[in-house]
């Protein structure tokens, strides 16, 4: 299971979105995203779309304006 981390701190959307979506074409069953933003609204985007696409998510603050999401590709 490989994890990749994607910084999109200080990117604006749709900046964020688009670099998740990228990297999705390398997830395998297991394998994660962790990217790390200062935008909220990126958080609340991407965890909505990949719900929506079947893919597992988390959203944690893991500092005061900087969140930490993660997608799971589960199937």
């Amino acid at each position: 299971m490989a994890k990749y981390f994607i910084d999109a701190l200080g990117e604006m959307c749709p900046v964020p979105n688009i670099k998740i979506r990228e990297k999705l074409k390398d997830l395998e069953v297991g394998d994660a995203i962790i990217l790390k933003t200062d935008h909220s609204c990126a958080s609340i985007s991407i965890r909505n779309e990949m719900r929506r696409k079947g893919y597992k998510t988390a959203v944690q603050e893991i500092d005061t304006g900087i969140w930490q999401v993660t997608v799971r590709r589960v199937k």
